[in-house]
C-alpha cells in the first residue's frame, strides 16, 4: 500500500475541498517541484486520491455554509437554502458520505473486474481520435467556462500562442525564439500556469470570508441516512459517464444527477445525495482516458501527464490492467479515510472557517512565488523565470476577473494537438 501518497492525496484533498478557488490544479502546481521524486503509481494514486478526498470534503461547506468547497458541489449549495431543519443537514451530511462511498466503491468494482476487456476498445485509439478529443475538450470550454464565447475563444488561441514559443521539433524550426537560448526551450510551464491561472483564480475569491455563516451549527451524526441500493446504483451510473464527458467530468456528473433528481423527487436531501454520489464516481471515471490512452481531459490531468512523461513513461491500454490494479486498492483505503472526514469528523469543519481565508490565500499566493524560484534555481534559469513572471504576472492580475482555463488548458495539450493535426495532413 502506497501510504504516503494516500496520506499526501488526503492532505491535498482536503485542503482543495475547503477552499474556494484552491483546486486539485493549483494545489499541483505548488506540489509540482516535488512530485518529481514519485514513481508513475505513486503519483497516480495521489492524483486519485486527492480528487476522490476533495469531492468528500467538498459537500460539506455547500451543505453547511452554502458555499462550494469545489466546482462539482454547485448543485448541493443550491439546496442547502431549503433545508429547514437540523436533522436535514445531518441527514444530507451522513447520506452524501454513504452515497459517495458506496457510489465509488462500485466504479473501483467495475473498472477492476473488467480490466482485462480494455482492450477491445483499443481500435478506437488513433490519432484522429485524440485530435478529436483535444478539439472537443476545447470547444466544450468554451461554451461552459463562465466567459462569453468569443472571450474564451480568444483565450485558447493566447494559450496556443504561448505554448508554441520555443523550438517546435517536429518541423525543427524556432518560433519567436529571438535567438534567446532560454527562449528555444519554450515558456516555463510552471510560471505560465502560475500566472494565468493559479494566482488569478485565487485574487476571485478574495473575501469570501465576508459571505460564510460562522455560527455553530451543531447536527446529529448518531443516525445515518442511506437511500435504496438501486438509487445508488442508478446515480453511479450517471456519475460514472459523466466524469468521461471532457473537460466537465465530475461538474457534468453533478449536475445531470441533480437535474434528474430534481424531476424525481421534490427532497433537498436526496438531490444532495444524488448529486454528490454522482460526483464521486465520476471522480474515477475521469481518469480512465488518461490511464487508457494517455489522453487529459482536465488541466490538472494534463500537468499530471507531463510529470509521468518525464519518467519516460506511457499511458496505454498496455499497462492498464496492472495499473487499475495498483489504483483499486489504495483507493479503497482512500476512500474509507473520505467516508471519515466526511461524515463523523465533518463537524471540525465549523473550525477552519473561523480562520481568515484572505490570509489563508495570501500564503499559498507566497507559496505559488516561491515555488517560481525553486524552479528557476533549480533549473540553472533563476533570471529567465523571475524575467517570464515578471512578465506575465500583469497580465495574470489584468485577467482576474475571468475564468482563464481555456487559456491554461491550450497552452498545455498544445504541442499534442499540434503534432496530431500535422500527423492528419502528412497523411492525407
Amino acid at each position: 500500500m502506497l501510504l504516503y501518497s494516500i496520506m499526501l492525496g488526503t492532505i491535498s484533498g482536503v485542503i482543495s475541498g475547503l477552499i474556494p478557488g484552491v483546486g486539485n490544479f493549483v494545489l499541483l502546481l505548488i506540489l509540482y517541484p516535488f512530485l518529481g521524486s514519485l514513481s508513475v503509481v505513486e503519483l497516480l494514486v495521489f492524483y486519485a486520491t486527492m480528487s476522490t478526498i476533495c469531492q468528500y470534503i467538498g459537500s460539506i461547506p455547500a451543505t453547511i455554509y452554502g458555499i462550494p468547497g469545489e466546482s462539482s458541489s454547485y448543485p448541493t449549495v443550491i439546496e442547502s437554502s431549503k433545508l429547514t431543519s437540523i436533522k436535514q443537514v445531518g441527514n444530507a451530511i451522513s447520506g452524501s458520505a454513504f452515497g459517495s462511498f458506496f457510489g465509488s466503491m462500485l466504479v473501483l468494482a467495475a473498472c477492476y473486474l473488467l480490466s482485462d476487456y480494455a482492450g477491445l476498445i483499443s481500435y478506437f485509439y488513433s490519432t484522429k481520435i485524440l485530435v478529436s478529443l483535444l478539439l472537443a475538450v476545447s470547444i466544450i470550454i468554451c461554451f461552459n467556462s463562465g466567459n462569453s464565447i468569443l472571450t474564451n475563444f480568444l483565450l485558447i488561441l493566447t494559450g496556443l500562442f504561448l505554448g508554441a514559443i520555443g523550438f517546435n521539433t517536429y518541423y525543427s524550426v524556432p518560433i519567436l525564439t529571438f535567438d534567446n537560448m532560454y527562449l528555444f526551450g519554450g515558456l516555463p510551464r510552471e510560471v505560465v500556469l502560475i500566472t494565468l491561472f493559479a494566482i488569478p483564480q485565487i485574487l476571485q475569491n478574495y473575501n469570501i470570508n465576508t459571505i460564510i455563516d460562522k455560527s455553530n451549527l451543531s447536527y446529529s451524526i448518531s443516525k445515518v441516512y442511506l437511500i435504496s441500493p438501486l438509487y445508488t446504483c442508478f446515480y453511479t451510473i450517471i456519475g460514472f459517464i459523466g466524469g468521461l464527458v471532457p473537460g466537465l467530468t465530475t461538474i457534468f456528473s453533478s449536475i445531470a444527477a441533480y437535474t434528474i433528481s430534481s424531476w424525481i423527487t421534490k427532497d433537498p436531501v436526496k438531490r444532495i445525495v444524488a448529486s454528490e454520489t454522482a460526483n464521486n464516481a465520476g471522480a474515477f471515471s475521469l481518469l480512465l482516458p488518461l490511464l487508457l490512452f494517455g489522453i487529459p481531459i482536465l488541466s490538472s490531468e494534463a500537468l499530471l501527464l507531463s510529470l509521468i512523461e518525464q519518467k519516460g513513461f506511457i499511458l496505454s491500454f498496455f499497462n492498464f490492467s496492472t495499473l487499475i490494479t495498483d489504483l483499486s486498492y489504495n483507493l479503497v483505503f482512500a476512500n474509507l479515510i473520505g467516508l471519515l472526514l466526511a461524515w463523523p469528523l465533518s463537524k471540525q469543519v465549523r473550525h477552519f472557517y473561523k480562520i481568515d481565508l484572505n490570509t489563508v490565500f495570501t500564503i499559498i499566493i507566497i507559496l505559488l512565488v516561491t515555488v517560481v524560484l525553486y524552479s528557476g534555481y533549480i533549473n540553472h534559469s533563476l533570471v529567465y523565470y523571475v524575467s517570464v513572471f515578471s512578465l506575465l504576472a500583469p497580465v495574470g492580475y489584468l485577467l482576474r476577473n475571468l475564468n482563464t482555463l481555456p487559456l491554461i488548458f491550450a497552452f498545455i495539450i498544445h504541442d499534442k494537438l499540434f503534432d496530431g493535426v500535422f500527423r492528419l495532413i502528412q497523411l492525407s
